[in-house]
Parts: C-alpha cells; sequence; structure tokens
C-alpha cells in the first residue's frame, strides 16, 4: 500500500490541496498533513482511515499509486467521481444488456467520443450490415444458388473484429475510470446511479433526486439470482428498475455498503439489504449503529 502525506512545501501537494479536495466517503475535508493513497483504478483520493475501513480495496481491486498524480493524472471530480462499480454479469456467453427502463426519461443519456472514428463502427448500420450479411449467406447457401458468396459468412466476423480492436485500442487511452469498463456496467457516484455501455460510450444516468429507494437482494441458496430494484419517479408514479448482479460483489461488502452510505446521506436516499450472510450483515448493521437511518436490513 503506498501512503502519500500531503506537504504544503511540495509543489505539487500545494496544486493538490489548492483543489479542495474532500474524501468522496465521509465529505472530509483533505488537509496538509494528512496521509492519503489514491485509487489506482479511478484515482480517487481517500484519507488513509477510510481506505483501510474499505478494506484496502476500491473499483475491484487494491492497488495505489506509488507517485503522487500530477493535477492532470487526477482524472475525475470529487463530487462526479464514481465510487463504487461492478460489471453486469455474464449469461452463457453474452453479456447482460442495460436495462430498458434505464433508456427511458427520467434517466439521461450521455456520450462520450473515443475516437474519430466511433460513429461509423458503432453505427446502427453496422449491427444491421452484420446481420444482413449473414442472412444472405444463409439464402444463398441453402437455395445452392452460388456458392462463391461464401466469403460473406466472414463479414460479420471481421466487422465484429474491428469494433472490438477500435474499442480495445481507443479505450485504453481513456484517461477516467472507463477505462476499466469493458463490459456494460453498473455504478454508483455520489450524486447518481448509472449504466455505461463498455468504455463509458454511452451511458444512462438517474440522479439521486428521484429516487425513492435503492434495494440489493443477495442470493440466499444455488438456485436463486442476486439482483438490485431501484424505485424512481416517473410522471408522478413509482417505476421499478431491476437488473442481476453478481454475487461476487458482497464478498467485501464494504465498498458497496459505504458508495450507497455516501449517497444515502448526501441525498436522503433509502436503502434496503436483503441477505442472510453474515459479513454482509455486519457493514450493514454497522452503517445503523453509527446513526444512519436510511439503511434497512430485511431477511
Amino acid at each position: 500500500m503506498n501512503i502519500h502525506k500531503i506537504n504544503p512545501n511540495s509543489e505539487e501537494h500545494q496544486s493538490f490541496l489548492s483543489q479542495n479536495r474532500k474524501d468522496p466517503i465521509t465529505g472530509d475535508a483533505i488537509l496538509e498533513g494528512d496521509e492519503v493513497v489514491f485509487c489506482t483504478g479511478c484515482k480517487s483520493v481517500f484519507l488513509l482511515d477510510t481506505w483501510e475501513y474499505l478494506g484496502k480495496r476500491h473499483c475491484e481491486q487494491s492497488e495505489t499509486l506509488g507517485k503522487f498524480p500530477t493535477q492532470k493524472e487526477i482524472r475525475l471530480k470529487v463530487e462526479d467521481s464514481i465510487l463504487f462499480y461492478t460489471s453486469l454479469p455474464k449469461s452463457g456467453k453474452s453479456q447482460t444488456s442495460i436495462p430498458r427502463k434505464a433508456k427511458k426519461e427520467p434517466w439521461l443519456k450521455k456520450s462520450q467520443q473515443i475516437s474519430p472514428y466511433q460513429d461509423i463502427l458503432h453505427h446502427p448500420f453496422m449491427k444491421f450490415g452484420k446481420i444482413a450479411a449473414m442472412a444472405l449467406f444463409y439464402v444463398l447457401f441453402v437455395s445452392k444458388l452460388n456458392l462463391s458468396f461464401f466469403p460473406l459468412i466472414y463479414v460479420p466476423f471481421i466487422l465484429e473484429a474491428l469494433i472490438w480492436i477500435h474499442d480495445w485500442h481507443y479505450g485504453k487511452k481513456i484517461e477516467s475510470v472507463y477505462q476499466h469498463f469493458k463490459n456494460n456496467t453498473f455504478y454508483i457516484t455520489k450524486k447518481s446511479v448509472g449504466f455505461s455501455s463498455k468504455y463509458g460510450i454511452n451511458e444512462f444516468v438517474l440522479s439521486a433526486e428521484q429516487i425513492d429507494e435503492i434495494v440489493f437482494h443477495e442470493k440466499d441458496s444455488f438456485f436463486t439470482n442476486s439482483y438490485c430494484q431501484i424505485y424512481y419517479r416517473r410522471e408522478g408514479m413509482t417505476k421499478v428498475t431491476k437488473f442481476q448482479i453478481d454475487s461476487d460483489i458482497f464478498n467485501n461488502s464494504s465498498n458497496l455498503v459505504a458508495a450507497l452510505n455516501t449517497l444515502s446521506i448526501t441525498y436522503n436516499v433509502p436503502i434496503r439489504i436483503e441477505s442472510r450472510k453474515e459479513n454482509t450483515l455486519y457493514y450493514v448493521q454497522k452503517m445503523i449503529a453509527e446513526g444512519n437511518s436510511n439503511f434497512r436490513i430485511s431477511n
């Protein structure tokens, strides 16, 4: 673990102090003399006590920056930083899709350009082209009209390979936590929850002000699944977006619970944890014992 002590006599530390950075979990101002660590994944800065409380893990990893980052390298503003993220679970060989309800109001869509070629390779016509090439090959093959069209079978795979190479090449150059979003991802910030396609090309964000309750259910048997439900308001009615999550996120519950705690305190969002697992309940009960009345436990 790489620990940095804020030194007001250091030029780079002076630049850091001028940003009035705060611990994203506790909200405490970071001052000269404080000991901090920087998460390698998202470059967020944490007070040493907070990092230890999180189990010395964030962004699904435990690495910290050995070199104090420059202002350019501190890639996310504190108020917008992603406190927790997890890839949506795989179903068979395909990645689980972002829920359809998250693509409608009041969820807001945001997009970012990762390359000059993105609009071409991610244009809906590309998907149509892959399907059309497969369909045409099938028709020609079954009807035995002209097998010289056999190379068409390679078109969808070539297009898919081009898209993958493009996303990988430009995705690793992204100077933000999105470089770690290699699949569809769910995340929690201080002000919102959201879904992101890989590398943050498209996002669907719901402001915490519109959330009525967030429920995390941890599976309790082999035959059930872990899932999350987000209740929110739309046109005066309560709607819910439900999606499956990997049970692995509960193995280190401190990260998840700490992110939810920040969200719940800032915007008074009720959080309900449905679990029978001792490790998960420990962190939730600790939050409740410390006075966070927004947390509830159900079995």
